[in-house]
């Protein structure tokens, strides 16, 4: 007798598109689940534009909640789990933060088991959230982190025992498109033509630490001087409440960087752009598993990072890139004029980068642990159990 695949839901708040890293994470989780062993939908809190028009290749529906403290949103949810019920839905996945603030009782109160994700190392946490999530979480199942730094979080922060938090990497999915090269056209000729190119893939966020690496390139560009810097990400709102990028080109600007710093904004797709890179930058000062990083290290660029959150989970430092300290300016400058310099080493972390990423981060190890994790809380062992009892080191 074939086995009925379990029904799953995928509970989130809202999704913009696959191109930040958590929502792609989802997407590539939903559309190659083994459909033998479990039937996904989705339900999103608010919905969006990307929702009007695109699909995750499974049922998909709207609450259309726009505030989660209101009387509204628990009576929505809680219809909403009292139809998971009646439709045997067993599990449900709270993939996104805001959903985890007030889903878990009301689902559980249906019978409905909770896994929910965690994917950053709290920067959205406030005294408030903290004390909810601290009282959902005995309703909690099991966490999923996606690097052991956002784990210790959890666990420091949410006082979630450490028994019911397992961690599984995220999955670098080959691209259809992987060997495409970038075209003339896809970028001002400016950028490419000449010089090196010293690269960053990240949102223009204070958290970002991008202004650390404008002020690094000022000192690099002393003793390399073809050195461009190439930002590409979207712009937002600074701690002041102005653009990120007008403060950021107003501090390349009294660097004498205008025309050494180049602002891309968002791209649909940064891979052809991150081949250009004879270096890959990630300075922020809070990370937990960088979509960026991966796509650098699959690309096989020597990479610099800051040492904080997952990062050091990718990089060794001295063996597959270069790790400094948080907002350390003079480190960054010293490990990137060493790279500019050395091309051998330069190679060497690259090649490197290629195959930790490749081990660690492989779509099938990802999908495996993603879908024993299920299996485990569906049969009620998930605190004797975990997918990470045996060490995970690098190669």
């Amino acid at each position: 007798m074939t086995a009925i695949p379990t029904k799953i839901m995928y509970l989130v708040d809202h999704y913009a598109g696959p191109q930040a890293g958590t929502e792609g994470q989802l997407l590539k989780l939903v559309q190659h689940l083994d459909r033998s062993r479990f039937q996904p939908a989705i339900t999103l809190f608010r919905g969006s534009d990307w929702i009007e028009h695109n699909s995750f290749g499974c049922p998909m529906q709207v609450l259309h909640l726009t505030k989660l403290a209101s009387p509204t949103a628990i009576i929505k949810v809680s219809r909403f789990a009292q139809t998971l019920r009646r439709e045997g839905y067993r599990l449900v996945h709270c993939f996104l933060n805001d959903v985890s603030l007030i889903s878990p009782p009301l689902l559980r109160a249906f019978g409905i088991r909770v896994m929910v994700s965690r994917r950053d190392m709290g920067f959205w946490y406030t005294p408030g959230n903290l004390a909810v999530l601290r009282l959902v979480s005995p309703f909690v199942d099991s966490y999923v982190a996606n690097c052991q730094a956002v784990a210790g979080v959890v666990e420091q922060k949410e006082w979630v025992p450490s028994r019911k938090i397992s961690v599984v990497y995220n999955g670098l999915f080959p691209r259809a498109d992987h060997h495409r090269e970038l075209s003339q056209e896809a970028v001002p000729s400016r950028v490419f033509d000449k010089g090196t190119v010293v690269g960053i893939v990240a949102n223009l966020k204070p958290i970002k630490r991008i202004d650390v690496l404008i002020q690094a390139i000022a000192v690099v560009r002393k003793q390399c001087p073809g050195i461009r810097l190439v930002v590409i990400g979207k712009d937002g709102p600074s701690n002041q409440g102005r653009s990120m990028r007008e403060e950021l080109e107003e501090l390349a600007g009294r660097l004498g960087l205008c025309d050494q710093v180049v602002f891309m904004g968002a791209v649909d797709d940064p891979v052809p752009y991150i081949k250009q890179f004879a270096v890959a930058v990630l300075c922020s000062e809070s990370e937990g598993l960088s979509n960026s990083m991966l796509e650098y290290m699959q690309a096989r660029r020597p990479i610099i990072c800051s040492d904080t959150g997952g990062n050091p989970e990718l990089v060794q430092d001295g063996k597959n890139g270069f790790l400094v300290p948080v907002g350390d300016v003079v480190a960054l400058a010293e490990r990137l004029i060493r790279l500019l310099t050395d091309s051998a080493l330069a190679r060497r972390f690259g090649e490197a980068a290629g195959e930790t990423v490749r081990s660690m981060c492989a779509p099938h190890r990802m999908l495996e642990e993603q879908m024993a994790c299920y299996d485990a809380v569906l049969s009620g062992s998930r605190f004797s159990w975990s997918p990470n009892e045996a060490s995970r080191t690098m190669q």
